[in-house]
């Protein structure tokens, strides 16, 4: 108990020397705007704002940490799946590397803030403290990339069709790929300019046409994609009119959103119902929890309530992987 209170103590005096820090700071911010009435501003103004000079700092110490984790090929394999998120018209140097740092940061930080919680609380974190908390940080990175590649596949499908048209409107006009290309990555918005900057940058470093959408298909993952892949990969081997290809492809993306949006009308009265169904439940657990707190306690405080609980959840999980893949569909 010695221990954990002069670890309390060495936190406490660690959190008033930055509150007073921030204090001082605060009062030197006011005092240098009352000044700055009566004094003349410099032509160059090198003066680094507070929440900027932490960003850099953690930036620097981030391109450390990724230069020594260069050094290890196993490492540098890891970081290649991160490569994909690499933006091309980044103001800042970034590389597939800095995102595996940044994860091994955001670990440690977990790790700290847990530490500090159970310090403040009165005891020492456990292995299984650390344990979770360090796999939440490390893989909190990848929880958020999940997230953003979902939302960019809805994007890059909604913007596909238009991108189709305009690179079929350019090969009618006499346009070459790479032209197209750029044209696309110039007229539209969102992820898809940014992939079709990547694949305008690719075709430039001499890959095929076929191979670029290959690799477009593998970012983004979408089925459409993969049409547009092997269309073109068979126009590659056996040869055609690549505007007939394209106008096709153009077709076929229109149909498809066409019969899309006619199947969500007619299933969505049965995709509310279902979602309700799914949800009614936690609203039912949550209402007699308020009614009366204790009666769910046999579930969490005995064997057989344990028992019941997890045969419970295993159910309802079923229940809802059939809802899902019944209300699913294909085209």
């Amino acid at each position: 108990m010695s221990n954990v209170f002069i670890v309390q103590t060495i936190i406490i005096v660690i959190l008033a020397f930055v509150i007073f820090y921030l204090i001082i700071y605060n009062k030197s911010l006011k005092l240098e705007k009352r000044i700055s009435k009566y004094s003349i501003d410099s032509i160059k103004d090198n003066s680094v704002s507070f929440f900027d000079l932490i960003s850099n700092q953690y930036f620097n110490v981030v391109h450390k940490l990724t230069k020594a984790l260069k050094k290890s090929h196993v490492m540098t394999k890891y970081a290649t799946r991160y490569g994909k998120y690499v933006s091309y018209d980044n103001e800042k140097d970034v590389c597939s590397m800095d995102f595996v740092s940044n994860k091994i940061i955001i670990c440690l930080l977990f790790i700290f803030i847990i530490f500090f919680a159970r310090v403040i609380e009165g005891v020492f974190p456990s292995f299984i403290d650390f344990l979770i908390s360090g796999l939440l940080g490390f893989f909190s990175i990848d929880i958020y990339f999940k997230f953003k590649d979902y939302i960019k596949k809805r994007q890059v499908e909604q913007e596909l069709l238009n991108a189709i048209i305009i690179m079929n409107n350019a090969f009618r006009s006499g346009r070459s790929t790479m032209q197209a290309i750029e044209i696309v990555a110039n007229e539209l918005k969102g992820p898809i300019k940014q992939e079709f900057k990547k694949m305008h940058l690719e075709i430039s470093y001499g890959l095929s046409l076929d191979v670029v959408f290959e690799r477009f298909s593998k970012r983004v993952e979408s089925e459409e994609v993969s049409y547009i892949t092997s269309s073109l990969s068979i126009l590659n081997k056996t040869g055609g009119n690549i505007i007939k290809v394209f106008s096709s492809i153009e077709k076929m993306l229109f149909n498809k959103r066409k019969l899309k949006q006619e199947m969500k009308s007619l299933t969505s009265s049965a995709n509310m119902i279902s979602k309700i169904l799914l949800i009614m439940p936690f609203v039912f657990v949550m209402f007699i929890t308020v009614l009366n707190p204790s009666y769910f306690t046999p579930l969490l405080n005995t064997t057989i309530g344990n028992l019941i609980l997890f045969v419970i959840i295993l159910i309802y999980g079923v229940y809802a992987f059939i809802v899902n893949r019944i209300m699913k569909v294909r085209f």
